[in-house]
């Protein structure tokens, strides 16, 4: 069961619980960008009835851009992952992720990406550094010959987005559309697809989990398995892939926002829901902390 906390339910939460709110709604001329604004938001992933994760993200936009006055910005991203309660007894699992990334004219394209994961069952790192060509250059620990899996080819690796990049570009093109479509992710170790369908708008009832309650645009996505997944994985629990998770964004106009509030999937120990359970922008609250949360984000680096 080592391979468990990173796929299904819980790699997708990394990746879908992520700021997509920090960016402008729209892609515009580099020398028109408006400044990316700092955000932090956490969430609370639970099974079985309580509480099996904390997840803590966090953008941070550089002090000044790249190159000149009018050239494009460059954006840090960071995540952590934490199981607690019951479930730390047997995972004892935390991963941190780190994202540099440059934003202009042509968009977001991704600089460098570390993670490191520690838990009951194994260490893992993953860094990525994307060159000239395009291509990321990956350093992994353990490597893939020592991972019960084939390594993805090289040109399978082009033109494809790492996962936390691939959902903040969404963010840039969304407009009122923010889940159709699909995305190339390679994460370093696994090559794969996201697929994503619209399904209505729904009010989301007060819930004591839950910092959010209001309207929010219900979505889906599938994975689809492309490449580089462990052989064991393969054999016995690729039906995973098979289950659809649902996702559902709020809008925040007065923000011109979309903010992932809620989260539901299937995992190795049934059913995951995850929760927004606060957040951030520039510094200020966006949405109070749930009932006995203790969280105090930092200043925006601009005051």
């Amino acid at each position: 069961m080592p391979n468990a906390p990173r796929y299904s339910a819980v790699a997708l939460l990394a990746f879908l619980l992520l700021p997509t709110s920090l960016l402008p709604a729209a892609p515009a001329a580099a020398s028109d960008q408006p400044a990316p604004r700092q955000a932090d938001v956490k969430f609370g992933v639970y099974a079985l009835g309580g509480q099996v994760f904390d997840v803590d993200l966090s953008l941070r936009p550089d002090t000044g851009r790249l190159g000149n006055a009018a050239g494009p910005h460059r954006l840090s991203v960071s995540s952590a992952m934490r199981s607690t309660g019951a479930a730390n007894v047997f995972l004892r699992f935390q991963m941190q992720a780190d994202l540099d990334l440059r934003l202009g004219q042509d968009g977001l394209k991704p600089l460098r990406y570390a993670s490191e994961s520690d838990g009951s069952f194994n260490r893992r790192s993953i860094t990525m550094v994307w060159g000239p060509d395009g291509l990321p250059r990956t350093e992994l620990l353990p490597p893939a010959d020592q991972d019960d899996r084939d390594p993805v080819p090289v040109d399978l690796t082009r033109n494809t987005l790492d996962p936390t990049t691939a959902i903040l570009a969404r963010s840039l093109v969304a407009g009122d559309q923010p889940c159709q479509g699909s995305d190339p992710i390679f994460d370093g170790r696994r090559r794969y697809n996201l697929h994503y369908s619209p399904v209505r708008w729904e009010a989301l009832p007060a819930y004591r989990r839950s910092a959010y309650s209001g309207d929010a645009l219900k979505c889906t996505v599938k994975v689809e398995p492309i490449a580089g997944y462990a052989r064991k994985y393969m054999e016995n629990t690729r039906k995973l892939e098979n289950e659809v998770t649902e996702f559902w964004l709020a809008r925040l106009p007065a923000e011109g926002i979309w903010l992932p509030v809620r989260l539901r999937s299937q995992w190795m120990l049934g059913e995951v829901d995850g929760f927004i359970s606060a957040a951030a922008l520039d510094g200020r609250t966006l949405l109070r902390p749930i009932e006995g949360l203790a969280w105090n984000p930092p200043e925006s680096s601009s005051n």
